[in-house]
């Protein structure tokens, strides 16, 4: 297999076609299901795929043979390919908006009964806010309450919190889609 490899990867230096071709049919089932498919699921794998063959034709002439094959190193292109990817999209995913929870309350006008519900739905919100607070860590929890529950200001909260506004736009951020991936799960 070592020959073979060597052979596909002096080609593939080369911009031979085929061995680039015999190269990716030969590796394309086990990136796709072993390396890439559990880290971004279906419907990214084939943009991943193309991703990572993109970047090892671009880095095929930094390879060096250090004892490990070709599929060792496409894999390796493939779950870091893979891991930006799905990093991209959990950044990218809408988290909810923790006031907006909060005052989710029916807008007839109130008799007993329907206030009665509001105040229950209401606890049982909050309960559920706090409970999922409660589960992060604490400087997550004090950016969250700071900024989205106090309604403080970034210089403010960064100050409180005691680093700069961009590293606490960061925090809030990661505190934000930690919370929501949680609430979620609740």
């Amino acid at each position: 297999m070592e020959r073979d490899d060597a052979r596909l990867l002096d080609g593939l230096r080369r911009g031979d076609e085929e061995s680039a071709r015999t190269l990716y049919e030969r590796t394309r089932g086990f990136l796709l299901d072993a390396v890439i498919r559990p880290r971004v699921g279906e419907a990214e794998a084939e943009d991943v795929l193309s991703e990572t063959w993109t970047r090892a034709v671009e880095r095929v002439g930094d390879f060096e043979w250090r004892g490990i094959g070709l599929l060792h190193w496409l894999s390796a292109i493939a779950r870091r390919t893979a891991q930006e990817r799905a990093r991209r999209v959990a950044r990218e995913a809408p988290a909810p908006d923790l006031l907006e929870l909060l005052s989710e309350l029916p807008d007839d006008a109130p008799t007993a009964e329907a206030e009665m519900i509001s105040e229950e739905r209401t606890r049982l919100l909050r309960a559920r806010v706090e409970e999922t607070l409660a589960s992060l860590p604490e400087r997550h929890q004090t950016a969250l309450r700071l900024r989205l529950l106090e309604g403080r200001g970034r210089e403010e909260c960064a100050a409180e919190i005691g680093c700069s506004t961009g590293a606490f736009d960061v925090l809030l951020h990661r505190a934000t889609r930690g919370f929501a991936r949680r609430f979620r799960e609740s």
